[in-house]
């Protein structure tokens, strides 16, 4: 189970990626987190990942820090276990704060969109000023710390023309995770997806030149649309389990089946399923799920269904109002998208090129490569 604790709703960046409307900030009080921690114990004490959001989540350093503490206490007194993950703009990041994210086994992931030109696009700072050289210098506080740690990097219509350049970028700065989302909720032209797909063949050419230089790296999009061809049979692209594995506490301790419901943190009731004062109401939770899982015809007949990003239920819903009505926009994204990882897949495989042979068919590879890192 994934727990996500939206702390608030406030922001040190005006990019519009979040929801931060202006003048309006809603915090979760320390009641309000340790209540929804009380909560989780009772319901989902085993192996559940606690997750911290905003706006910015460390802009709310402090309860982060209590939120941990109760659950070390929580953990003694009910035999329970839990993780924890953030993201953060990097702005507020400091090696203050990732000695303590290892103390207590954090996760610290960084929003950044790629080489100078990308990220300076959106994710300015209220004052309109660019953010780049704040947040550059910040991820070698971050890997210093925590290696492994991920990019995640949004890609929009306006920094499209950046994308490889950028992935590239991140790569050679010492990221080994990149984890990319197109933003669907802007208009994109037909001159957009052909660009697209320009940057997609470039990504594929550096993707082959690491692979068979033996670079260790994930890319998502990528990695996850191999991985469906090659283990077809029993792979679940995408899908989110919306309202079963994932549980959202907005910031008055209302909650919902995912993140993305909780909006602003005042608005969206109609997708509310509980609170930490009462229960989630199961009846509600079980037909969201249900509904969530419904596929329209056009999606059942396609022969890139079972690999196709219609599986997040979120994303749905943010651009049709439905949870199973995927956006024509995500449709013709995942049909460039598709081809060009699978001609990748095939070079590399008639190559017999090492990593990606042991990357997607050897199953303990994860665990061989931390060991080789270790050493």
């Amino acid at each position: 189970m994934h727990i996500t604790l939206h702390l608030t709703t406030g922001c040190n960046m005006s990019c519009g990626y979040c929801y931060s409307p202006p003048n309006q900030r809603n915090d979760m009080s320390q009641e309000t987190a340790f209540r929804s921690i009380d909560f989780i114990t009772e319901n989902y004490p085993i192996n559940t990942g606690i997750i911290f959001f905003g706006g910015e989540p460390l802009l709310k350093k402090k309860l982060i820090k209590e939120t941990i503490t109760y659950c070390k206490t929580k953990e003694k007194s009910h035999n329970a276990y839990f993780h924890y993950k953030i993201t953060t703009n990097g702005i507020l990041l400091d090696a203050d704060f990732m000695e303590y994210a290892n103390k207590v086994n954090l996760q610290v992931a960084m929003s950044i969109d790629g080489n100078e030109k990308a990220h300076n696009t959106f994710r300015k700072s209220k004052e309109g000023k660019s953010t780049f050289e704040i947040v550059n210098e910040k991820i070698d506080i971050l890997l210093h710390y925590q290696p492994y740690a991920k990019a995640l990097m949004t890609v929009s219509p306006e920094t499209l023309i950046h994308f490889s350049d950028s992935v590239d970028y991140l790569l050679n700065r010492g990221f080994k995770y990149i984890i990319v989302s197109l933003n669907y909720a802007v208009n994109w032209a037909d001159d957009h997806i052909k660009e697209l797909k320009k940057q997609y063949e470039k990504i594929a050419t550096l993707y082959e030149k690491w692979i068979l230089n033996e670079k260790k790296f994930y890319f998502s999009p990528f990695e996850m649309k191999l991985a469906s061809h090659i283990r077809s049979e029993n792979f679940e692209c995408n899908q989110c389990h919306l309202a079963i594995k994932q549980l959202a506490f907005a910031h008055d301790g209302s909650i919902y089946p995912c993140v993305q419901f909780v909006k602003d943190g005042i608005s969206n009731k109609t997708y509310c399923i509980g609170s930490v004062e009462t229960e989630i109401d199961v009846s509600k939770q079980t037909r969201l799920n249900i509904d969530s899982k419904k596929q329209t015809e056009l999606c059942s007949t396609c022969d890139y269904n079972p690999r196709c990003n219609n599986k997040c239920s979120c994303l749905n819903w943010q651009l049709t109002g439905t949870l199973n009505q995927i956006s024509p926009i995500v449709c013709e994204t995942e049909r460039v998208l598709i081809p060009v990882v699978d001609a990748l897949g095939e070079r590399l495989y008639k190559k017999g090129a090492a990593m990606f042979i042991q990357k997607h068919y050897n199953a303990v590879y994860p665990i061989i490569s931390m060991i080789e890192d270790m050493n």
